[in-house]
């Protein structure tokens, strides 16, 4: 054996020995104090919710399974919520569920996700509104219905796809914003 041989074989253990120590000796990363989200300051199972306007009208009515509130800015977060909308022109509820929802401190902003379904009063003589999308902003007192994703809405025979929406549900009235396509079956005549 020569001698570059056997300092190699003696230095491996060193350098092995040497790296580790350095490794050891950096500083550790200090875990968070808290992992997850924080805990609601209540939870509430089956819950019942009635959020009124600063006049005393209904702004919207809810219902679900389980409802978390946030401690530090009074946020609900809510699991598989259904709600209701009043139309103040007197027609009838608009009616919303999803998966899940979020409500604003303040009672001024609904946020739908996952499998938002949101459907307009019955009308006697006209077609119901229905909407489709994934994700739903409404705002209650102007009564507004808001998505950048894509949504679907049909009414009677006609079905509309389309990215983006604005939705004025007192008047009724859908925007749809991007990438717009329209499907219309003819009603039969008898």
């Amino acid at each position: 054996m020569n001698r570059r041989n056997l300092a190699a074989i003696l230095l491996t253990p060193v350098a092995l020995a040497s790296a580790w120590w350095a490794w050891q000796s950096l500083p550790r990363p200090v875990p968070p104090q808290t992992v997850g989200p924080q805990r609601g300051d209540y939870t509430v199972e089956r819950f019942h919710l009635v959020v009124m306007k600063k006049t005393g009208d209904v702004a919207f009515r809810g219902h679900g399974p389980y409802a978390v509130r946030d401690p530090f800015n009074q946020q609900l977060f809510l699991n598989q919520p259904q709600f209701s909308f009043p139309d103040h022109g007197g027609h009838g509820d608009w009616t919303g569920h999803a998966q899940s929802g979020w409500v604003s401190d303040g009672g001024d902003e609904v946020r739908l996700k996952r499998e938002v379904a949101l459907d307009g009063p019955v009308i006697p003589g006209k077609d119901q509104v229905h909407i489709r999308t994934q994700w739903l902003s409404i705002l209650p007192d102007p009564q507004t219905a808001h998505t950048p994703l894509l949504v679907t809405v049909t009414r009677g025979a006609s079905i509309l796809m389309g990215t983006g929406m604005n939705a004025w549900m007192q008047d009724n009235r859908v925007e749809l914003l991007s990438k717009v396509s329209f499907h219309d079956v003819p009603a039969k005549k008898h």
